[in-house]
């Protein structure tokens, strides 16, 4: 295999600051998640002490992931975020398997649940149509399309756009849970006729596992910084910054929504609840609350939506960059600082998964079902990377280096190698309980799952051959 020079960083990308990249995170974060998971996450937990202690300690892995991702970001400066990682901490074959299976799993089975939330509660505010499937799938497909838009039109209007979608989501959750509170401390009666159970005998280790498997979907999202990581001004101090600030907003807003959930519901009604977020809000705001809570998570599912979008295009840009096969994705809009073409053809296999699976029902949670595996084995790699980068010696001493080491990097590696596990007991799990065997759409998918990664690895030996770099045309 022809090895080819490592590209010169244009330091000209470097434009976004430590807040953009902690938007980035709050909004990629913050999404769907926060409502659907907590009710499972009380059923499973013992009493509220265990409630919170998984989100703090959920909270506490983001963080050590995070700051293994500063160490590869300042140590391997290349365009791509984990597709360089991968690369230079493995080979190239493992890397473009990685961007293969990213462009047609992993991202579209990311970002295409976000837009189908979106499409669901927009329905809820103005409906489009008669039929909820088609009024949902069209308003997601809008949102795509709109953000793909926004994302085009130049890194200034996608980051700014970012920004004030994540201030606006923050802002509401804050006032959501100031509400809650206020409600609670003022005596009116907001409990939900279902107080927190009298204690349990003991936390089960299967309800903690399974608990911390859905807090640490919650939590997902935070890697995605490594993506525009090469974008970022003076990355020795801002990627940390950004990540530190980012992770931390998140934690205590998560922290303080649980809490106000508790405070208004009380575990068992937080348990027993299908939407929990409009639940607290009916009984502290009054009957307006449902379409107040659909407007706000609309505004969450978008933030979501375009925080993906601006950072899955940097990874096929890189490919295009290292791999002759696919030059023509590896062309750079020195106008309008994106990369054009990478970020076109990703969406258009995103709204195919919006449209495919958002006129299915509970596409959402098969989305989820077939991404995750591939989401975390590839974290757990990752993880391993700040092993094979200290092996190899990359980066100087600008680089910042994990605290702890090895113990954080391997307790990363560990975390995300136990949630690929879980991720894969869960499906099996599912595919038991629905009947997902008999389910034509299901094995549709999972036949496509199959080809995409065995045509990763035929990518990967097929089209191994790299290029020398020859600069950055427009695009």
């Amino acid at each position: 295999m022809l090895v080819m020079p490592e590209p010169h960083l244009d330091n000209s990308k470097r434009t976004l600051s430590a807040m953009d990249a902690a938007c980035i995170i709050v909004g990629i974060i913050i999404g769907a998640g926060i409502y659907r998971t907590t009710p499972t996450i009380a059923a499973v937990t013992a009493d509220a002490y265990w409630l919170i202690g998984v989100w703090v300690l959920g909270g506490c892995f983001a963080l050590i992931g995070a700051l293994c991702y500063v160490e590869l970001a300042t140590s391997i400066t290349d365009e791509g975020g984990e597709y360089a990682y991968l690369r230079r901490g493995f080979n190239d074959s493992t890397a473009t398997v990685y961007a293969w299976i990213e462009f047609w799993i992993i991202r579209p089975g990311s970002t295409g649940p976000m837009a189908i939330l979106f499409g669901e509660y927009a329905h809820r505010v103005f409906p489009l149509a008669e039929n909820e499937m088609l009024s949902g799938v069209i308003y997601a497909v809008l949102a795509t399309i709109v953000m793909l838009a926004v994302n085009l039109r130049g890194l200034k209007t996608g980051k700014r756009t970012q920004n004030v979608l994540t201030g606006v989501k923050v802002i509401a959750l804050l006032l959501l849970i100031i509400v809650s509170f206020a409600a609670v401390f003022l005596g009116a009666e907001v409990s939900a006729a279902q107080p927190v159970a009298e204690e349990q005998a003991s936390q089960s280790t299967g309800g903690f596992l399974l608990a911390m498997v859905l807090v640490m979907f919650t939590y997902g999202g935070w890697n995605d910084v490594s993506f525009v990581a090469s974008e970022v001004k003076d990355p020795e101090k801002n990627i940390l910054r950004g990540l530190l600030i980012g992770i931390f907003i998140v934690v205590v807003i998560y922290i303080l929504i649980n809490i106000a959930m508790l405070m208004t519901l009380g575990q068992q009604g937080l348990a027993g609840s299908k939407t929990p977020a409009t639940d607290m809000l009916y009984l502290t705001a009054g009957e307006h609350a449902e379409k107040l809570m659909a407007v706000l998570i609309c505004i969450s599912a978008l933030g979501a939506v375009n925080a993906m979008l601006f950072t899955s295009a940097r990874i096929y840009h890189a490919l295009g960059r290292q791999v002759s096969a696919f030059h023509w994705l590896g062309q750079w809009n020195n106008r309008l600082h994106v990369p054009a073409r990478s970020l076109l053809l990703q969406t258009i296999v995103i709204l195919m998964m919006v449209v495919g699976f958002g006129l299915q029902k509970d596409g959402f949670e098969l989305l989820v079902l077939f991404v995750s595996p591939f989401m975390w084995t590839f974290l757990a790699l990752v993880g391993v990377c700040v092993f094979r980068t200290r092996q190899k010696g990359l980066g100087d001493e600008q680089s910042y280096r994990t605290p702890f080491y090895p113990v954080l990097p391997m307790l990363f590696a560990v975390s995300s190698l136990f949630m690929a596990y879980r991720s894969l007991s869960w499906f099996d799990l599912q595919i038991e309980q629905q009947d997902l065997l008999d389910n034509n759409f299901f094995i549709f998918l999972s036949i496509f799952t199959g080809l995409v990664v065995v045509s990763a690895a035929g990518v990967a030996i097929w089209f191994g051959p790299h290029k020398p770099n020859s600069g950055e045309p427009a695009g």
